[in-house]
């Protein structure tokens, strides 16, 4: 696959048909639709779709289903993404695990294993790649969450992009909802780690390093930083929990959760001014907590907020499966659709070109 550059001269028709084709297939991601009506929605005349259509059905990376009746006139055959045109894998590093999946063109997860961390880890997650590629399938790269630097980067399919494992969750957030501009996501998992969408995901590193409480020691040398006040391994430190899992699902550690819920509640008070966040969504696995402890968690923000301020605080809706399903949208995003290039493109004048 080309790896096109965002700052393509224009003048070039070469150039100028590959721009147009990531725009058809962007497009297509979003659902089927007749020759007609790609024309209408990308602003490409029809005979040049036409062609353009024919020349992606020949090389795998589009289908043709069923006739259109919705259009006007002759009803026309609709063409969508061949789902199987290319496969994008997700890597998920814990400190006591690593999850390997993969998924196909427009992001469903077909395969997912886990692996604790142990000597045998390397090999069994290579293993599992080979099963995940398949025969003769193209593998448009991967991409990599809490990646810490303590396991062999060139095992992953490369092109490889390492990415906050928040901002993989809040990916899968907006393929849920794309109606969550200025939404304020927090990952709560064995770390905290935070991003706003404002037009784009912007990562917050230092958001886990708001002062939410007056004593402890945090490992960025600050001291009542939110991390240690309320991370799921300060939490299963103070409570003895196996695991971030075991803090969810065991009702004994219920009354641990909601003490936590209070420095949560202080450093999004104060991050939702900072930002001028309008929403919140908690990610990562201490999301799955119960609706009761929302409830509290809400109730608390609220008191904390001038009364101006109201936002709300709500579940992921991708639950668990967010980390890998946003992480390999991700990778489609960057290494197949050029999602962040096509976004690019538009910001930059080009007087007389025309898609």
């Amino acid at each position: 696959m080309t790896v096109y550059n965002c700052y393509m001269d224009f003048s070039k028709p070469d150039n100028a048909r590959a721009i147009n084709r990531l725009k058809v297939l962007s497009e297509l991601r979003g659902g089927e639709y007749s020759r007609a009506e790609l024309s209408r929605r990308v602003g490409i005349n029809k005979v040049s779709i036409g062609d353009m259509i024919q020349d992606l059905i020949k090389e795998g990376l589009v289908t043709e289903g069923k006739k259109n009746s919705t259009t006007s006139g002759r009803p026309g055959t609709s063409v969508s993404i061949n789902r199987t045109a290319c496969r994008a894998f997700a890597f998920d590093i814990k400190p006591r695990a690593i999850s390997v999946s993969v998924s196909d063109a427009l992001g469903k997860v077909l395969r997912f294993e886990r692996f604790p961390r142990n000597s045998e880890t390397e090999e069994l997650v290579q293993r599992s790649i080979e099963k995940m590629k398949g025969e003769d399938i193209f593998i448009c790269g991967s991409a990599v969450t809490g990646y810490d630097g303590t396991f062999p980067a060139s095992i992953f399919p490369q092109p490889t992009a390492f990415i906050p494992r928040v901002i993989a969750e809040a990916s899968a957030e907006l393929s849920i909802n794309k109606e969550l501009d200025g939404c304020l996501f927090l990952s709560w998992a064995d770390s905290f780690d935070a991003a706003i969408m404002k037009g784009n995901l912007i990562h917050l590193p230092t958001l886990p390093h708001m002062k939410a409480q007056k004593d402890g020691l945090c490992s960025c040398g600050g001291k009542g930083c939110l991390e240690v006040a309320a991370s799921g391994k300060a939490l299963m430190d103070k409570t003895g929990a196996l695991s971030v899992r075991d803090l969810v699902r065991n009702t004994g550690y219920a009354s641990a959760i909601k003490e936590a819920l209070k420095p949560i509640a202080m450093a999004l008070s104060e991050a939702v001014q900072a930002t001028a966040a309008t929403s919140v969504i908690i990610t990562g696995e201490l999301s799955q907590i119960p609706d009761a402890a929302y409830t509290y968690l809400n109730g608390l923000l609220s008191s904390l907020l001038p009364p101006s301020r109201k936002i709300t605080v709500a579940r992921s809706a991708a639950g668990e499966k967010g980390t890998r399903e946003g992480a390999a949208t991700a990778a489609l995003n960057l290494f197949f659709y050029k999602t962040d290039m096509l976004k690019k493109l538009e910001t930059i004048e080009n007087p007389g070109y025309v898609f």
